[in-house]
């Protein structure tokens, strides 16, 4: 725990005046040292009132604390979060977490970004990311499972996600195979996973999280507006994009020791559970083609099993699902 996030805790722990002695005492350091990082905190949008004879209060924080997620985070086996980066803006948490992979950076790390110039989501598509809004986080995975097991890891996602958002939120979000969070059919948030590997292993993975908080409908582009929403739409409050944070990185590192630790099972079964688009009429885009059929179930690697017309079933590994109203 840094200074910063000592100062934030000592603040929330009292929740009245905590005196520049008692936080310079506790924390070992100088009262000037205490009265530079309360300065520190200010400026990165920390409300606090001060007053000569009791010292400082808490009054605000701001929406998105990358000081209060580093001390709030408390999962199962602390592999997903042991080191956070936080950005302003950036061109793509993924493509960055990507970078630092390649370099060696350890599993667990996590990127998280205000805002994304460059935002991707599947099949190249751009990923509207403005400042403010929104949460945008990638985590870069280094998973003992076979590259054929590779698709686990965005459903493992998708239910650790979804799960999160239900607790905190109370959004009643489902999954749309194979990477999209949902709400009464809008799009609230996707899911893109990149690997790297050879035949025999993964080497290294991330996990890019895209999830609309507090966009507003006005925010999103004509052609958005009809097929996606947002926490805040759905509630008609504000959401703490530090709270969701929170929840879903303690949620990711729960399932992903599940995954490790006990096998594929519970994520294929709890994805089951949080599904939107099982036992529904769709329409599934794969490259040129274009099937129709009941999408009955996923296999043990993540596969829909799509039931055509002529009741064959095809397994399809890669695609882009409509719902068929």
């Amino acid at each position: 725990m840094n200074n910063n996030e000592e100062i934030i805790r000592l603040l929330k722990e009292k929740e009245d005046f905590i005196s520049g002695a008692e936080i310079a005492n506790t924390m070992k350091v100088t009262r000037t040292a205490v009265w530079k990082r309360i300065n520190i905190l200010r400026e990165k949008g920390y409300t606090m009132e001060a007053s000569p004879a009791k010292g400082y209060k808490l009054l605000k924080s701001p929406d998105l604390s990358i000081e209060e997620i580093r001390g709030s985070i408390s999962g199962w086996s602390m592999i997903i979060g042991r080191e956070i980066i936080f950005f302003d803006t950036i061109t793509s948490t993924n493509t960055y977490a990507m970078e630092l992979a390649e370099k060696g950076y350890p599993e667990g790390t996590i990127i998280i970004a205000d805002a994304q110039t460059g935002g991707k989501g599947r099949l190249g598509r751009k990923w509207l990311s403005p400042q403010g809004k929104n949460l945008y986080m990638s985590i870069i995975l280094r998973p003992a499972i076979p590259p054929r097991d590779a698709a686990i890891l965005t459903l493992m996602s998708a239910v650790a996600c979804a799960s999160a958002i239900k607790r905190i939120s109370s959004v009643p979000a489902s999954i749309k195979w194979p990477n999209d969070l949902m709400v009464s059919d809008r799009k609230l948030g996707g899911i893109l996973t990149e690997i790297k590997a050879d035949m025999d292993r993964i080497f290294h993975a991330v996990i890019g999280i895209g999830i609309n908080i507090n966009l507003e409908i006005e925010d999103m582009p004509d052609e958005i507006k009809i097929c996606a929403t947002s926490i805040k739409n759905e509630t008609g409050n504000a959401q703490s994009r530090t709270l969701i944070a929170v929840e879903i990185i303690n949620e990711l590192d729960r399932w992903y020791s599940m995954l490790l630790n006990i096998g594929k099972k519970p994520v294929i079964a709890e994805w089951l559970k949080l599904s939107s688009t099982i036992g529904r009429a769709v329409k599934v885009t794969v490259g040129n083609n274009v099937f129709t059929g009941i999408a009955e179930t996923i296999d043990e690697e993540g596969m829909l099993m799509l039931k055509l017309p002529d009741n064959t079933v095809k397994k399809i590994s890669a695609g882009d699902v409509a719902i068929l109203r």
